[in-house]
């Protein structure tokens, strides 16, 4: 039975891959189906996007994120500093890369603005504004986000975790519904 829900999970991300139109989304990324992808969208292994996400371009998302229902990447479009130029016809800068490491889980309904980047491990919760990057394995809320804890209590259990993210994606148990 777990062989069959497994391969049923991998059609299913394919079919979602597909139909997104990602051509650097791996094929164990799961996209859900209601959600608003750029196309240049780069997805590593075992990463999941909930339903309602808007991603703009120029993110890289690393091996085992999870993104939340309705998180949004973008922003950073739109000049603002050019006087007697209302901003609607000032132009677009070019859009500087947001990356969001390996094992990062971001809360439904966070935004993350364009150019950020949040470290390996770390933890940002639902709703908060991530405005300024993010360290590894730290834990963000609010708006504008701040740094309320690290995800482990000692340096030895954060470097293990991250020693083992340094390896080569593999295959674990899925989350189940209890």
């Amino acid at each position: 039975m777990k062989r069959v829900r497994l391969l049923a999970r991998q059609c299913k991300c394919m079919l979602l891959i597909k139909y997104h139109r990602l051509r650097q989304a791996h094929h164990t990324a799961y996209v859900a189906y209601r959600s608003q992808i750029s196309r240049d969208l780069i997805s590593a292994e075992f990463t999941y996007i909930g339903q309602g996400a808007l991603i703009g371009p120029n993110v890289s998302i690393g091996a085992y994120t999870m993104l939340g229902p309705r998180v949004m990447c973008l922003g950073d479009d739109h000049r603002y500093d050019l006087p007697s130029v209302p901003i609607i016809f000032s132009g677009r800068p070019t859009l500087r890369a947001t990356k969001i490491g390996r094992d990062v889980w971001i809360g439904a309904g966070a935004v993350v603005l364009a150019g950020v980047e949040i470290g390996d491990g770390a933890i940002v919760a639902a709703g908060t504004v991530v405005t300024k990057s993010i360290s590894p394995c730290e834990i963000h809320v609010g708006v504008p986000n701040r740094k309320i804890a690290d995800r482990f209590p000692t340096s030895e259990q954060r470097d293990l975790h991250m020693e083992y993210l340094r390896k080569p994606p593999k295959m674990g148990d899925f989350c189940q519904r209890l």
